[in-house]
């Protein structure tokens, strides 16, 4: 268990510090035909933590939207724990296609 003011073992792996954050996320499955809500609580620019009701529905490597900011990665699981996903970003940030999300 990590003390105050060390880093936990999965921060040390890191490439980059991550920013806690809360915005609503979209997890594009099946070529974009379905959807999942999810919560990005932590970003970075190598990759983020989703909270979500089922990790297990989730396949290793999808798309996410950012609704706020209308922008869309591809992902790739890193580590799945109870209501919550780790992914790191495999695309560069794009627009995401006009949907009502």
């Amino acid at each position: 268990m990590a003390t105050q003011g060390q880093d936990s073992p999965e921060e040390n792996k890191r490439t980059a510090r991550r920013l806690r954050v809360l915005k609503q996320g979209k997890i594009l499955l099946a070529n974009n035909l379905s959807i999942l809500d999810c919560t990005v609580r932590d970003v970075s620019p190598t990759g983020a933590r989703l909270i979500c009701s089922d990790p297990g529905a989730i396949p290793n490597d999808f798309r996410l939207v950012l609704t706020a900011d209308r922008t869309m990665r591809d992902v790739k699981v890193m580590w799945r724990r109870p209501e919550q996903v780790g992914v790191v970003f495999t695309s560069e940030p794009r627009r995401a296609p006009l949907l009502r999300w």
